[in-house]
């Protein structure tokens, strides 16, 4: 199911493991909209209560950060269970992804350490990263593991 994409790939090919990794994938893509978001031809962060986040980057240079962590992360999801590195490429991605979403949340912190914004990206860095993170690292033992079972260490 989910119809031909490009080169004959199905969107059930694409979202490899979406199951077992659905918070994965939903991270990855809200990065990666959302950085697209921040780089288009118009301005998202008007309102005074960004000028901290401001402080750091402009809006333009935070949508690429957060692009490229959405899209990094959505690759090394993609090659999850191809080969023994894949786990330390989600793991890499995820740990990128979580301190975009902390820097951003310490930005706004500089303005209103309890503001709503600090707390939602700070959570998202933490409450929603941290346990893929865990998962992550505990595949990468599996496959150190495995390897040092096949390696006789």
């Amino acid at each position: 199911g989910g119809g031909a994409i490009w080169g004959g790939a199905s969107m059930k090919s694409w979202f490899t493991h979406y199951r077992a990794r659905r918070l994965e994938w939903s991270l990855s893509i809200f990065s990666a909209l959302f950085g697209l978001v921040l780089v288009l031809p118009h301005t998202s962060m008007a309102t005074p209560g960004y000028s901290p986040v401001l402080s750091v980057l402009g809006e333009r240079e935070w949508g690429a950060i957060y692009a490229a962590a959405g899209i990094c992360h959505m690759m090394a999801l993609h090659v999850n269970g191809r080969g023994a590195w894949t786990p330390f490429a989600r793991l890499a991605a995820l740990f990128i992804n979580s301190q975009v979403l902390l820097a951003m949340s310490l930005a706004f912190a500089q303005g209103n350490i309890l503001g709503t914004a600090t707390i939602t990206y700070g959570s998202l860095a933490v409450i929603f990263c941290g346990p893929a993170i865990w998962s992550a690292a505990l595949d990468c033992g599996n496959e150190i593991a495995i390897w040092r079972g096949k390696n006789g260490d």
